[in-house]
């Protein structure tokens, strides 16, 4: 019974027998057919275990009898068994996860899951995401949810909540002609409600990743701001639930209406766990006083390495607090900067050069694709890599980096040999520029292990002098570009 799953569907494919083969002479009058797992197939009657085992299968919530059967036995009784048996009966008991593959492919069809190696912790996680994506806040019952958690709780390892319905609020009273409107924001408190994730978070000790979207799905014509909003006693009751997490490495909450107050909340409470690994606050709404508290928590955190910030309404303040972070030592060992579709002046342009340039270890990827960047700002994003020696990816689509931008990339590259991945899609460069820099990076890949000297092309006298290191590090002077050095002025 278990052929065909020790023995891959590809593998058998690629290795049966052709039909021109089959049709040959000498093929053609075998009796025993040896790669044919399916030979006895209506041909010899089932034996009565196989019965036995179909009269098994339609009871298991009132006779469990896996402890006492032979393991041959127990093989057929998991592909009879119904994927619709109330977990409270199968989690305890059952390991075999060929039947979680089953029963995940039967509830959740729609569902197409690549490189699953636990398909029991698959399902499970599943299980409890369907069931907090749908139930409803307004008759939500906190004991069914925290013995749902328990059940699972030994066996998943990362939850992933796409929707979270919101409390039902009841709509304005209409207005009569006479009164007068009240537009201020601050009169009337606003509250924006999902299911509290406190009770549920405090169970899943095995927890080790968590992502989250407050919105709601398939709106179609009943979309609603507020949908996509939530409060701050949902962002109290999400903290409360973390703390009990010891093994959480990625935290992501993306496409939801996280402000900066609301970060900051979050960041006290993560900012105590030395397990986490990975932030990632894509296409949200912090802005440069959350920036900076994310800047704070580069700087006392030890172990984060990841940090994804696309999409979000931060400028030059908020870029200054994350470059200053990452020039402090010690600090976090970011690895992986993602500053992706936020627009991006010449000044923050300015304080990403005067920062990289001081960063010789950390990190080694920044991605800043989309951020608007061209002419002078393009020129100093491309020429940091003159002097850093740190970063082996950085990725750049979607900015202009034609013109001078495009000579000073040229430049960079042949002093750095560092780098190793450039992405220039979508940048206005020329095929000659794009030839040129592939041909550089080839060069870098084939230097990996080689130890390489510091380039001629870099004085050595100026790096002592304090004068270059003021015109080099400052990030008010707009006029610099990394690496091309002021004349020197003999004194007299």
């Amino acid at each position: 019974m278990k052929v065909p799953y020790v023995v891959p569907v590809s593998t058998r494919k690629a290795y049966s027998t052709s039909n021109v083969m089959k049709t040959s002479l000498g093929e053609a009058d075998r009796q025993i057919v040896a790669e044919n797992f399916e030979w006895d197939d209506n041909f010899t009657p089932a034996p009565l275990t196989y019965y036995a085992a179909i009269a098994l299968s339609k009871i298991f919530h009132r006779i469990n009898p896996l402890q006492k059967i032979l393991q041959k036995d127990r093989d057929i009784l998991m592909d009879l068994y119904p994927a619709n048996i109330p977990l409270k009966f199968t989690v305890p008991y059952i390991k075999d996860e060929q039947y979680w593959k089953r029963s995940f492919s039967s509830k959740f069809p729609s569902r197409k899951e690549v490189g699953v190696s636990y398909w029991k912790g698959k399902f499970l996680s599943a299980c409890l995401q369907d069931y907090l994506e749908n139930v409803k806040p307004d008759v939500f019952i906190e004991e069914d949810a925290v013995e749902l958690a328990k059940l699972v709780s030994p066996y998943i390892y990362e939850l992933g909540l796409k929707q979270l319905q919101m409390i039902r609020q009841p709509a304005p009273p209409i207005p009569y002609e006479d009164s007068v409107e009240d537009t201020c924001e601050f009169s009337v408190p606003k509250l924006y409600d999902h299911v509290p994730l406190e009770p549920v978070l405090a169970r899943l000790y095995n927890l080790q990743e968590i992502s989250l979207i407050f919105g709601v799905n398939n709106l179609e014509d009943r979309y609603l701001t507020r949908y996509f909003e939530f409060s701050l006693g949902d962002c109290e009751s999400l903290c409360r639930g973390l703390e009990h997490l010891q093994h959480l490495k990625t935290f992501r909450i993306n496409r939801s209406n996280l402000d900066c107050s609301k970060v900051k909340i979050i960041l006290q409470s993560l900012v105590k766990k030395e397990s986490i690994e990975e932030l990632d606050f894509n296409h949200c709404k912090i802005g440069d006083y959350g920036m900076k508290a994310l800047g704070g928590f580069i700087f006392l955190h030890k172990n984060v390495k990841r940090v994804k910030i696309a999409n979000n309404r931060f400028k030059e303040v908020g870029v200054q607090g994350i470059a200053y972070a990452l020039q402090m030592k010690p600090a976090a060992p970011i690895e992986l900067l993602d500053f992706s579709l936020n627009p991006m002046s010449l000044e923050c342009a300015t304080i990403f050069a005067a920062a990289f340039v001081r960063c010789k270890e950390k990190p080694q990827t920044l991605i800043v694709n989309s951020c608007g960047f061209s002419g002078p700002s393009a020129e100093k994003m491309a020429g940091l890599l003159t002097l850093n020696r740190g970063l082996t990816r950085l990725d750049m689509a979607a900015n202009n980096l034609s013109g001078e931008a495009e000579k000073t990339l040229i430049c960079a590259l042949e002093q750095n040999r560092r780098v190793l991945r450039l992405d220039l899609r979508s940048t206005h460069i020329s095929e000659e520029t794009q030839t040129k820099v592939d041909e550089l990076l080839e060069r870098n890949k084939k230097l990996i292990g080689v130890e390489t000297e510091p380039s001629d092309e870099i004085p050595p006298l100026y790096l002592n002098e304090p004068e270059y290191l003021i015109w080099e590090y400052n990030p008010n002077n707009p006029d610099h570009i990394p690496g091309r050095y002021p004349e020197r002025v003999p004194e007299v």
